[in-house]
């Protein structure tokens, strides 16, 4: 039986890969901070092991040898400019003392899954990637270069980066909207165009990269590309709410951003919109998402139609009555 450990089992990524690992026979361990709430995974044939990510001592002291696989899908998603010591810290340090356990303990294969929105600055090297004004890009981004150092003093390791990832076990993203949206108090979308993947897809391929994916390679993990407009329209129809989305003009919604950012520094609290997520969520264009198909060719890769993915997360009880 081959050996996991997984970080961010909890979130809608991480605890998707559960599923898909116990589903073909895993043996799993979920490394996880003393505080977290590991009631999502009740019911799950799983051991737990405590950790500070942020220590190196603590987590060289939870590894052991014969690991097959370290799946590393924790993060920092946070797009406020005040969460940047503390992001850097959850992204890129633990990045940083996973990878060094790894290669001392000798672990198979190390996974990351990093973000599909890196590809917006290129494959930036560590100074350019440490200008990159959007903290969660930019520590993401210095997230994947530790790994690749780590691949250069002999570890087997890839990075797959999903875009917008919808699923079952959301229950803080889209599960928001799809809440705002069944109460009827979400009428206009954001704007824009993107690429969404679905959370069980995204869980196979990052399998699929255990077992096919070439060493040091990054595997961009998308899916329909479709205006959030689109996106929000398909859920109210899912649901059975009889209301026309329209989009919030994009000047009017960079214009909040930073009037919301401007009022944080005041009230200290995390802004519902910042111009970091303002910057995200821009009009994409198609072609940053694997015009090679790379996933597709060398793991397999698939993603579920849009109203296929947004009807399995409303039906995942991610909307709650």
């Amino acid at each position: 039986m081959k050996h996991a450990y997984i970080t961010g089992a909890t979130g809608c990524v991480g605890r998707n890969l559960v599923d898909v690992l116990l589903e073909d026979g895993w043996r799993i361990t979920v490394l996880h901070r003393p505080s977290s709430d590991l009631s999502r995974l009740d019911g799950c044939d799983v051991a737990f092991q405590p950790v500070d990510l942020h220590d190196s001592d603590s987590v060289m002291s939870a590894f052991q040898s014969g690991i097959d696989a370290v799946f590393h899908a924790a993060g920092n998603m946070s797009h406020w400019s005040a969460d940047a010591d503390r992001q850097w810290r959850d992204n890129v340090l633990a990045t940083r003392n996973l990878v060094d356990a790894s290669l001392r303990h000798g672990a198979g294969r190390f996974v990351f899954t990093s973000t599909g929105a890196v590809t917006l600055y290129g494959e930036t090297d560590e100074a350019a990637a440490a200008r990159i004004k959007q903290g969660y890009i930019r520590t993401k981004r210095l997230s994947e270069l530790e790994v690749l150092k780590g691949v250069e003093r002999g570890l087997d390791a890839l990075i797959v980066r999903p875009i917008i990832v919808v699923g079952k076990y959301d229950y803080n993203n889209y599960a928001r909207i799809f809440q705002l949206i069944k109460s009827g108090r979400e009428r206009r979308s954001l704007p824009g165009r993107i690429a969404f993947c679905h959370a069980a897809d995204v869980a196979r391929g990052q399998l699929s990269a255990y077992e096919k994916g070439r060493t040091g390679e990054r595997y961009m993990l998308a899916g329909p590309y479709a205006s959030w407009q689109t996106f929000f329209q398909l859920a109210a129809d899912c649901m059975g709410v009889d209301v026309r989305i329209k989009a919030v003009p994009r000047s009017l919604f960079v214009a909040l951003a930073y009037t919301q950012d401007f009022i944080s520094r005041f009230t200290h609290k995390e802004p519902e919109l910042t111009p970091d997520l303002a910057f995200l969520l821009q009009d994409v264009p198609e072609s940053f998402f694997d015009p090679q198909h790379m996933a597709e060719q060398e793991l397999g890769y698939h993603s579920a139609s849009l109203p296929h993915m947004i009807e399995g997360a409303i039906n995942g009880q991610t909307v709650r009555n």
